[in-house]
């Protein structure tokens, strides 16, 4: 019986140490492991002279990728707004910018007048919270 006792508590320590190391290591387990949202992405297009779409809504925490279709050089100019950024200028490849402010931003490319977008980001929507209330037992 001691010897089956010792066998028993040896499998309980190694389960044990499997189960502290996945947590360790971020394993797959449920209760270790933290939940993130999601990455929202968007995508804005810099053709010959345009923005498209040339208007855009998207919520704070977005991640806004512009990609060089065309073969003119361009650039990203945030000309107001609540942050100001700016892309290198380029005729290809793209540039990514998470949106972590709300706001309008008008951004423009500064070697083409009347090439305009307007980002509107808005606040991230947070969950409500919901209370419920237990039914009083009823007396027989």
């Amino acid at each position: 019986m001691a010897r089956q006792r010792h066998f028993t508590l040896r499998r309980l320590l190694i389960g044990g140490a499997a189960l502290l190391l996945g947590c360790a290591l971020g394993g797959g387990i449920a209760f270790a492991a933290g939940t993130t949202a999601p990455t929202r992405t968007a995508t804005v297009s810099l053709g010959d002279n345009f923005f498209q779409p040339d208007h855009l809504t998207v919520s704070v925490g977005t991640k806004v990728t512009f990609t060089w279709t065309g073969s003119n050089t361009h650039n990203v100019t945030v000309e107001s707004g609540p942050q100001r950024f700016r892309s290198v200028d380029q005729a290809s490849g793209s540039y990514s910018r998470v949106m972590t402010k709300a706001g309008v931003y008008h951004i423009v490319c500064t070697f083409h007048p009347g090439m305009n977008l307007t980002l509107t980001v808005r606040k991230a929507k947070t969950p409500r919270a919901t209370t419920t209330t237990a039914a009083s037992p009823s007396s027989s």
